[in-house]
């Protein structure tokens, strides 16, 4: 069932926060930071945030460029993307990084900007659909494709039905999205890093075709606490394909950092 007038008993969100609270933080016993994939906005965790029920609140990264920030330029430059989403990190736990797809790699990026501020590190991180930091080969010139190349390289990603990117008002919304996400990886080199003090679990998919199971299980490199793989039925679009089992995964973790905390 879809819950309804979830911010009734929290303060009024701004459209500018970096971070949507997608039920009332007030409700929640946990608490879960989710990080998009290229192009996507805060709503695309709504069905997640439906899934996890009241207890746990769903932050959502409200990135510039789209949907409730949708008149702000989008964000190219890494670095000081990392800096205003660390500074802007809420203070609840216990808590959970979320990572999807494209957005695993920044919610590790994340926890690493945030242990050089010296700011507090959420209890775990759960990463979705993508490849451990120093096997990631973000695209390099995407961003910079002629519109129907572009859109022929987005598609084959799979993600988005290609009867609704032919759609011109479709492309003239999320197109400069996608392209600034793209653009904002583009450069990315992985920089030796001592392993995060935080568990890690990576979630994929039986049937996704572009994520090697080695790639995966590599993450295990980048912590120094437990580390687990889940492989669940579905392809790379988890979110879709197997919501329920994402969200388990992020309960299992949230359940183990209750418990570290008792």
């Amino acid at each position: 069932m879809r819950r309804t007038n979830r911010l009734a008993d929290h303060e009024p969100v701004r459209s500018t926060d970096w971070f949507l609270p997608l039920s009332a933080p007030d409700r929640a016993t946990a608490h879960v930071f989710a990080l998009p994939q290229a192009g996507g906005g805060a709503t695309t965790f709504s069905p997640l945030a439906d899934e996890l029920g009241p207890e746990i609140t769903v932050w959502a990264l409200n990135l510039p460029g789209r949907q409730a920030r949708f008149d702000e330029p989008p964000c190219t430059e890494l670095d000081p993307l990392l800096d205003q989403v660390a500074g802007a990190v809420p203070e609840h736990a216990p808590a959970v990084l979320f990572g999807y797809c494209s957005g695993a790699l920044l919610a590790y990026l994340l926890a690493e900007r945030l242990r050089s501020r010296g700011r507090r590190l959420p209890s775990g991180l759960v990463v979705c659909s993508y490849p451990a930091p120093d096997r990631a080969e973000p695209p390099h010139t995407v961003h910079t494709l002629a519109d129907d190349e572009f859109w022929a390289e987005i598609l084959s990603y799979g993600g988005v039905p290609e009867g609704v990117a032919a759609q011109p008002d479709f492309r003239e919304i999320f197109e400069p999205a996608l392209r600034a996400d793209y653009e904002l990886l583009a450069d990315y080199r992985y920089r030796d890093a001592a392993p995060l003090p935080l568990p890690i679990t990576a979630v994929s998919g039986a049937d996704d075709p572009v994520l090697r199971p080695e790639d995966v299980d590599r993450w295990r490199a980048h912590t120094d606490r437990d580390f687990r793989s889940v492989t669940v039925s579905g392809d790379h679009w988890l979110l879709e394909t197997s919501r329920r089992a994402v969200a388990d995964a992020l309960r299992n973790e949230l359940d183990r950092s209750r418990s570290a905390l008792r």
